[in-house]
Parts: C-alpha cells; sequence; structure tokens
C-alpha cells in the first residue's frame, strides 16, 4: 500500500474539506463491515474519497486523529481487497503529515459500470445521510436503470401498434431515411416493436404524440426575470410557462427554437444582448431528450435567467460518467434513440459521442466560463452561465478601447459583478495601477472611469 506524507498546509486544507456527495469523513473505530458498505455506496453513485482516522469533534469540525502505524489500517484494507481489489477503480493509500498525529487511510473510489457488492454480496447506495443496502428485486433494477446496466427504452408499453406504424412522424421518417420499406416491418426488426407491443423508445421516437403514454417525456420552459439562484414564481414573465411536447426530434427542435427566441428577449444592457453560442443550447438541450431516464415519471426543465439557461433532465448520469470526467466521458443510457435519432434527415446528433464536447468548445470560443454540471437527488442539472472567462478589468479594458467613459453599473452588466462595492474596488485599483482615471466633473452616484491619458 502506498504511503504518502503532506505538508501541513495539505494537511489543514484537507481537514477544511466539507463532506459531500464526493468525500467522507471516518474515525478509525470504523468497524471493517461498516467501511465495506460504504465503500460499495460510493462505487454505486459518483465516486470520491473515503478518508478513515478523521474524528467529526463538532458539527462541520473535522480533526486528524489517524492510526498509530500506517500497518494498523491492514485490517480494514484486507477486508476491503476482496470485493475492491487494488486497481484504477479502488486505490488505497495512507497519509502523513508534520504536527499531525498518526496516518490516515484514504480510499478512492471511481463510479463503476458494474453494480459494486460487498462480500456478502450486497450492493449499497448512498440516501441523504446514510449508506442503504439493496433489498428488493425493485430497488435492484432501479439501481441498474441508474448505472446504465439496463434502460428503460426497451420496456414495451400499452400504446396500440397504429401509434408507432400509422403516425405522420414515422411517415415522414420512412420516406427521408430511405428504409425502402413498410413502416411495421422495419419497426420490428430494429426490435422497437417487440411481443407486438412497442416500446418505450418507439413511442419516444415515432408517436406523434408520445405524452399520451408516457405523460411526463415532454419540456418544461420557464422564463424568469430575475439573477436570483432559485426562480420564483412571481418572476415568470407573463406568468407563462411553456411545454414543449411531440416525438424526440420535434421536441429538441421546438425547445431550441424557444430557448433562443427567449434569450433574445432578455436585454443584458444597452451595451451588450445577452447570447449564448447556438450549438451549446442544440448539444445540451439533445443531450438532455436523449440521455434522459425516461422511468422517471418527470418532465426536463429548461429554465431561462437573466444571467444563466439552466438544463434539468431526469436520471443520473450512467455508467462510469461523472460531473468530473465530462465532456469527455462517454456513455449511453439509450443507445436505441440515440442510434435512430441518428438516422433522421435533420438528425441533431449528428457527431454522436461529441454533443458536449462541442458545447463546452462553443462556450470556450465565445470567451464565457464552460457549462458546470451537477447531479442533482434524482437527475443531473446543466448550467450555462453567461459569464466571462477574462476578468473584470480586461473587459473594462476591452470596452474603454473603443468607448470614451464607463460607470460602475454599465461595468458590472458588462462583467456580470453583481456587488456594486466590488465592481468599485476592480474600479479604485485600476486607478491605483495608473490604468484608469476619474472623469473630472462627475460625482458620487455618477462616477465616471476612463483610460488615464498619457
Amino acid at each position: 500500500m502506498k504511503h504518502l506524507t503532506i505538508t501541513a498546509k495539505e494537511a489543514s486544507a484537507l481537514l477544511a474539506r466539507t463532506e459531500d456527495h464526493y468525500i467522507d469523513f471516518k474515525s478509525i473505530a470504523i468497524k471493517p463491515a461498516s467501511l465495506e458498505k460504504l465503500v460499495s455506496a460510493f462505487g454505486n453513485s459518483s465516486g470520491g474519497e473515503i478518508i478513515v482516522g478523521v474524528d467529526e469533534v463538532s458539527k462541520g469540525l473535522f480533526e486528524w486523529r489517524g492510526f498509530a502505524r500506517s500497518e494498523d489500517a491492514n485490517d480494514h484494507v484486507h477486508v476491503l481487497l476482496g470485493p475492491f481489489p487494488d486497481s484504477d477503480t479502488f486505490k488505497y493509500e495512507t497519509l502523513s503529515a508534520d504536527g499531525f498525529e498518526g496516518n490516515l487511510l484514504r480510499i478512492t473510489v471511481a463510479k463503476t459500470r458494474a453494480i459494486c457488492r460487498t462480500n456478502s454480496g450486497d450492493a449499497c447506495v448512498r440516501g441523504a445521510a446514510s449508506v442503504k443496502r439493496v433489498e428488493t428485486a425493485e430497488q435492484t433494477a432501479a439501481l441498474e436503470l441508474q448505472k446504465g446496466i439496463s434502460s428503460h427504452e426497451d420496456a414495451t408499453t400499452k400504446a396500440p401498434l397504429e401509434m408507432v406504424t400509422d403516425s405522420l412522424q414515422v411517415t415522414e421518417f420512412v420516406v427521408d431515411a430511405l428504409t425502402f420499406t413498410e413502416a411495421d416491418p422495419w419497426l420490428r426488426s430494429q426490435l422497437l416493436i417487440v411481443e407486438n407491443r412497442p416500446t418505450v423508445a418507439a413511442v419516444v421516437l415515432f408517436a406523434d404524440e408520445p405524452q399520451i403514454v408516457l405523460p411526463k417525456a415532454s419540456i418544461m420552459v420557464y422564463r424568469y426575470a430575475s439573477r436570483d439562484p432559485v426562480g420564483r414564481r412571481e418572476d415568470l414573465v407573463s406568468g407563462q410557462t411553456w411545454n414543449i411536447e411531440g416525438s424526440a426530434i420535434k421536441q429538441i427542435h421546438g425547445c431550441v427554437a424557444k430557448t433562443t427566441e427567449l434569450i433574445e428577449s432578455v436585454k443584458g444592457t444597452n451595451l451588450q444582448d445577452v447570447s449564448y453560442p447556438p450549438e451549446t443550447l442544440h448539444e445540451i438541450i439533445t443531450n438532455a431528450v436523449i440521455h434522459r431516464d425516461y422511468s422517471i415519471a418527470d418532465n426536463i426543465h429548461v429554465r431561462i435567467f437573466d444571467d444563466r439557461v439552466e438544463v434539468e433532465s431526469p436520471g443520473l448520469l450512467p455508467g462510469h460518467v461523472t460531473p468530473r470526467n465530462l465532456p469527455g466521458a462517454r456513455f449511453s443510457r439509450n443507445e436505441t434513440i440515440e442510434r435512430m435519432l441518428h438516422k433522421f434527415a435533420d438528425a441533431p446528433n449528428k457527431n454522436v459521442g461529441e454533443g458536449l464536447i462541442t458545447a463546452f468548445e462553443a462556450m470556450k470560443a465565445m470567451r464565457l466560463t464552460p457549462p458546470e454540471v451537477t447531479e442533482t437527488e434524482n437527475g443531473v442539472l446543466v448550467i450555462i452561465k453567461h459569464e466571462p472567462l477574462d476578468s473584470p478589468s480586461t473587459i473594462v479594458l476591452r470596452y474603454l478601447s473603443e468607448h470614451d467613459t464607463i460607470t460602475n453599473r454599465e461595468a458590472r452588466e458588462l462583467t456580470n459583478v453583481q456587488s456594486e462595492g466590488r465592481m468599485r474596488r476592480t474600479l479604485g485599483a485600476m486607478i491605483a495601477q495608473g490604468a484608469l482615471e476619474q472623469v473630472p466633473g462627475t460625482t458620487k452616484g455618477g462616477y465616471k472611469y476612463r483610460l488615464k491619458s498619457n
């Protein structure tokens, strides 16, 4: 087992971390069997780190109380090595630091593609503040769906065959995709009709109104005239929401069009309109429709704020994919839906597997911060911020290269800095550095700034 000696500063930084979905501190008194269940739960969620040898002395305050010798951690590791062998997925190492007593055991767990089980064959998952054992067949099936081992797209529905064999959508597809056959035999050949029943994928792709069978398989769009962290009903523009229904491809094109229309109505300032790369919006919305978990009865939610767009889709990230290895990680929860959409004449996923990469690169090209991807309790949230990559001072200087003056308010709107005081300090620092000067004659509350004359 590898041993690392870290600095006192690094040790303090470790203890200052807050326990969350990706890190858990445990006392050396933890029983190996309990630790085993915790490793299983980490592997069945998004992975992370378990640090053994840290006590919580009060709420959120942690203290280093490690093993006297690194070898004393062997009993714990020995139990874990059976179901979780040392590998790229499970790593074990001890840590020591000057000024800190004892050795910590750090267990690094990657998210696993398969269900991660203990020596006794138990699979565990993480709850809000506990580790729970997967006990029933239904819970196991839910975990398989969550990890992408199975997909609800393969389940059959109660929809009548005509819903997918005689729809306008399938007629259009058969002509445009040149299948050279009638819809019914072609759908059967693609296993989209099984035991004389349309599958979920068939309904999502080829029914004109999938929502008759899958009521929540649609997209809700909201426009909030606000920059608040959470959208409030009173901030809804005209009190409206929009429900985008229809087949998967109709939803994608309809949602992109509606989102673009609403964004264009958002005027950031009289200096510049709020804008996002169209590729980013298109790829993230497409990704949400393709990879959502159709077993979860919830809509995709697209929330448009004054300073950001949020896209939240049902279902955690599947397979080995985590927020940390995106956008490069590749794993499809709904391979049939993804593959079939690619066959459409106006396929929204022309470059299969490249969607999020394209979305991130487009933001970078516009000098905007990359999208943020996080997992919620039952879904994935992507936040597309209208936040420049450049520092506020760089943006101010660029603006003043084309304009005579700038005010604090204008600078805040340009840079997306919320605090007037923070921007005042930025402008003051630029004056102290000799880059700017205050325009003579302007007074407090209406100060104007300009490039310093030579």
